[in-house]
This record gives structure tokens, sequence and C-alpha cells, in this order.
């Protein structure tokens, strides 16, 4: 390893084997193809460095040569492996170890920095048993916390991928999962209670790698990928590994958690790199501008990262105008923004807005979003739309506030069209199509929508029907084709015959200066008689009694003052709201966990109180 990092860091040269665009039929046949080119994987330290490279060849041979270590457990063909998802050679060449020995990887997650151990080991434990494994391999500081986890669940082997090396596997007879096979179990963003996990064929993961490469980023041999998203996570394992790989181009990888610490570490290795493809949630893009407001003397070169993708719920327009504004003179371009939408559960994307042009935002009128779920022009009786595509005046990124909202008025990005072989419909309540611009229920429907959840029949039914289409649970409309999301069906807030969305709520209490953006978080919970009251938790950091009671009045009376509802705040620490991986608040989670009492929370309603909060304290866990 090269100390500086500055050497190691060049790019390599270019596949020497004819570029190809992720037309395989299975992974084993795309990174046996790779293996023939020059491309390959830099995994970099906190501070930038380089600390390994692998090409794909020797990917290929560290697989191949684990594979047989994995079959002299007495495993059998379909079998599961737990791999704890470091970000790291070895989870890498695992993972593909799993594709050449005909084996399901079920890639788990890291520790984070809530929860402590015991919370760890538990929700590890909750994987292991959901997802079946045969073995279980993780890094060697976290084989204790993996022990402890597998401990009487009959695994054959519990170990570091590095022991498997020294397993002798050698003359045993290898068979890839092949193109009507499935590829490996992926869990959804937020599932650890109760793991749902999907089952990813290969054929619907390959259709997705190559409508992504081909038509919605269009990869060229000329691209280099960066990415610090989560191996666990799909967007971290397909869109950064699976990916890249079968288009045969580089890919440098930051620690997760050194993103956390370090954000502007990202954009320093892609300008070093001269890395052109590089995804984020809108967090991301938020913390980058926040840390470069205090760095000193940035030496930064963004002119040739041509897709900075975003995805998530909701895209805020501010924070795409705040990024653009701040690393313009850097060389980042406006036009390289491209919002997508996907799942999980559709193997990643489903929908990616066109390359190199303005976001297209959409301005409609918000008493009609809520009240009648359609999406019209301010002003307008229900005919028109507020489309903006950024290409006079700026105003894809015009507009005040978080979410580019006003009194009247919100801002939608466009996460495109739907990608070649996949369909979307909006539906209504009867299950029936609607018009554009009516906002409805996201179904989904084309080759890289999942087979259905790992044993899991009855969740499987609740989402899957017999025609193919996948409800995905979001709320959104179509306009010109272009897919926007509103929210989530889930977390709707139903207020005196009226639908609510929490985000509205959220956003009128992150207004206050003496609220963070991201820290809040709406839903309803019901009193004895079934009636809904909203609640809006805020993380505080003051301990100040009479500036907690003047920040509760403070909110309440923002929400009223736009909303016309009355709802309950509720102050609760720092940091202790959830977030899926991919960055997507978990209302439903935080739900859950103020009703168990489980977070420290002022003003906590008491049914029958006259609609009076009380003050509780309860102890504070990890949410």
């Amino acid at each position: 390893m090269n100390p500086t990092g500055a050497a190691d860091s060049r790019p390599e040269p270019h596949a020497r084997a004819p570029f190809r665009a992720a037309d395989f039929d299975c992974l084993a046949e795309a990174l046996d193809y790779a293996a023939e080119g020059g491309g390959g994987l830099n995994f970099h330290g906190l501070r930038g460095e380089r600390e390994n490279h692998l090409s794909y060849a020797e990917v290929r041979a560290r697989a191949l040569y684990l594979a047989r270590g994995m079959m002299a457990q007495g495993l059998k063909r379909g079998d599961r492996v737990a791999i704890i998802a470091d970000m790291h050679p070895d989870f890498v060449c695992a993972f593909f170890a799993c594709q050449y020995a005909g084996l399901l990887a079920a890639p788990m997650p890291l520790p984070t920095a809530l929860g402590g151990r015991d919370g760890y080991v538990e929700q590890l434990r909750i994987s292991l048993k959901a997802s079946g494994a045969r073995i279980a391999l993780g890094p060697e500081a976290l084989i204790p916390q993996l022990e402890d986890a597998g401990r009487n669940l009959g695994l054959a082997l519990i170990g570091t991928v590095a022991g498997l090396v020294h397993v002798n596997g050698i003359g045993r007879q290898l068979e890839p999962l092949g193109a009507n096979e499935a590829s490996h179990i992926q869990y959804s963003s937020g599932s650890t209670t109760h793991p749902r996990g999907i089952l990813i064929g290969q054929s619907a993961l390959m259709a997705n790698a190559k409508a992504v490469a081909q038509h919605g980023l269009r990869i060229t041999p000329d691209d280099r990928c960066a990415s610090w998203l989560p191996f666990y996570h799909d967007m971290g394992l397909i869109g950064f590994m699976v990916i890249p790989m079968s288009c045969q181009v580089s890919i440098d990888y930051y620690q997760t958690d050194g993103f956390a610490r370090r954000p502007l570490q990202w954009l320093e290795l892609m300008s070093r790199n001269a890395c052109t493809i590089a995804f984020s949630p809108a967090f991301g893009y938020d913390l980058c501008v926040r840390r470069a407001a205090s760095a000193r003397d940035l030496d930064l070169d963004l002119s040739r990262w041509r897709v900075a993708g975003i995805g998530g719920e909701m895209i805020r327009p501010n924070i795409l105008n705040d990024f653009a504004r701040v690393f313009e003179p850097y060389g980042f371009r406006a036009e390289s923004f491209v919002p997508s939408y996907g799942l999980a559960e559709s193997t990643l994307a489903v929908s990616v807005a066109p390359l190199d042009t303005r976001i297209t935002v959409d301005v409609v009128d918000r008493q009609a979003l809520v009240e009648r779920n359609v999406a019209v022009r301010p002003g307008t009786n229900g005919n028109g739309n507020g489309i903006s595509n950024g290409n006079g005046n700026g105003a894809a990124f015009s507009g005040n506030g978080i979410e580019g909202r006003t009194d009247k008025t919100r801002r939608l990005v466009a996460c495109g069209h739907p990608l070649p072989g996949h369909t979307v419909e909006v539906r209504d309540a009867a299950n029936s199509a609607l018009p554009e611009r009516c906002v409805g229920r996201i179904f989904v429907k084309g080759p890289s929508v999942m087979s259905g959840y790992d044993r899991n029949s009855v969740a499987t039914d609740g989402v899957l029907d017999r025609d193919g289409w996948l409800s995905t649970g979001d709320m959104g409309y179509l306009t010109g084709g272009q897919l926007v999301i509103t929210g989530r069906q889930k977390d709707l807030i139903i207020y005196n015959g009226r639908n609510i969305w929490p985000q509205d709520l959220e956003w009128e209490a992150e207004q206050l200066p003496e609220v963070r953006n991201r820290g809040t978080a709406a839903f309803s919970i019901e009193d004895n008689d079934g009636k809904e009251t909203p609640v809006i938790l805020v993380e505080c950091r003051t301990q100040d009694s009479d500036a907690r009671i003047q920040l509760v009045s403070m909110v309440r009376s923002a929400v009223f003052r736009k909303t016309a509802i009355d709802c309950h705040v509720g102050l609760i620490p720092p940091r202790s709201l959830p977030y899926t991986t991919s960055g997507k608040l978990r209302r439903a989670k935080a739900k859950q966990t103020y009703l168990a009492k489980e977070l420290e929370c002022e003003a906590r309603p008491r049914p029958g109180n006259n609609g009076q909060p009380s003050v509780q304290r309860t102890q504070s866990l990890e949410a």
C-alpha cells in the first residue's frame, strides 16, 4: 500500500476485451468477461488513501478458490451463506464465490452507531434465522458478535473469509448459478425486526443491470464509478458493484462511516480519479454542502462528474440547488443531477431521469394535492400543469425553503420515465388505473420485478399479484410519462377526514431556526375512541426547561398556522430518529418506538386528557 495514495489512485488502463454494457445472462458470466480486461476495484481509507486494489481477474481468481472452500463445508446447491457486508475485498470475493459455487449469498448489515452491541447481535440473529444460512462469514472484529448471534442455529461454520483460504477445496467441481436460477437474497432497507428477504433472480438482476447501463446511465468504457454506499443496501451492492463490473469499468470505494465523518473526501476521491458516476441519497449532498461551508482551500475538479444520481422517497429541490451553487466553482454542472426511483423488490431501478439536462420540477397547488389528490398548476381548476425543466431563468432550482415550497405550492422532482420493458401504473383505492396528474398507489411490472419474498408467501401475496404487478407501497403520480413520488402509502395521516402528508408537517417545523433539517418525524396515533391525533417528534439539543417549553409552543404554532392542524409535539434526544440504510426516515419505526415509550420524550399525549400533553420521561433507546 502506498501511504500517500497519490500514485495508487491513478485510473487503470481500459479493458482489453471489447466493451460490453451488461449484456450477460448471469453474474458469473459477467465476471468471467470482466476478468479479461484491466478494470477493477479500489478501496480507500478515511483520508482517501488507497488501501486495497483488486483487478477483476484477481476477484475472479479469489472467488473461485473461496467457492471450493465453501463447498468443502458440505454445502449443497442453493444453500445460503450469510456474509457481513463490510466494504472490503473479502466481502466482494465471498459474494462472487457464492455465484461460482451455486450458493445464495445473503449480505448482512454492519453495526450502526446506535443500539449498541446487544442490539446488533439481536438484529444479526433475526436475519440469520430468516435467511436459513448454513454458514456465516464476517470480518475478524465482528466474529464475537456473529458467534453470539449464530449460537444454537445449527450453522456449519462461523468464521472469516480469510479463514476459508486455508480450507483445501482443490479438485471440487463448481457449477455457477445460471440464468434461470436465483442470484442472492437482498434484505429491503429498514427490515430489521421482521426482515423480508427478497429473492433476486439472475434474469431479473441482469435485466435491471442492462437497462440501467444501456439506457438509464449509458455507461461507456470511459466511465469510472465512486461509491460510499454500503454493500448491504441494493444501491451499494447492485448499483455500485454488480453494474460497473458488468460493464468492465473501475470503481473507487470510500468507507461508509468515513463518508459520515469526512464527506468531502468522497468529492476529493472523484476529483483525483476523474470519476464520472456517483449516487447518493439527498442527505449525502446536503452533508457535503454543510461541511464545505467550513472547509478551507478546497482543491476539487468535478468537471468529469456526468451522473450525480439521487433517489429516495421525495427529492428536495433545494438540496440540489445548494449543492450545485456551492460546487459549481469546482466544475460541477447542475445538468449532472439524475433523479431516479427504485426499490429492492424491483431489483434496483424503476425509472431514471434524462441525462445531461436540468431536473424537472413540477410546481403544483398544495391544497389540491392534499385535499383532492391531484397535481395541478397553482390557480387553476384542475387543468394544466406547472412543469419547469430549468432551461430558462434557472426555474428548476428556484423556490424557497426546504423542498422548495411556499404556503400555496409544492415543488416536486420528476424521477424520469420507466426503464425499457417496465411499466408503471398509478392506481386508486379500488385498484383502478388513474389518469396522469392524479395521486395514487404506484404499481410496477417488468423483467426486474422480484419473484417473491424468500420463504414468505403471505408477504409475497400482499404485494405481488398473479399478473406480475408489484405494489410498491409508494404514492405518486405520472406527468408526461415521468414518475413523481409524493410519499409512502403507510405514512399517510388521516385527520378529520383529510389526507395529510407527514412531510408537510415536518417541513413546517423545520422552517424554524431552532429545528434541524431531517430532525423531525410526523405520524398519527389513535386514542381510545379510534380518533387519530397527529404527533410530530422533534430532535432537541438544549436541556434548558424554558427553552424546551418555548420550542414545543413554536412548533405547534408554526404547524397550526400553515396547516390548521393541532398536533402534539414531542422533544426527543439528538440523533434518535431511525433511518434506513438508504437515508429514508422510518416513520413507522419512530411511531412504534414512541408508543412503546422507548424514546425519552416530552409532551406525550395521554388518551382522555382533553387533548392536553403531559410530560413523561422514559428510558432512551435506539429507535
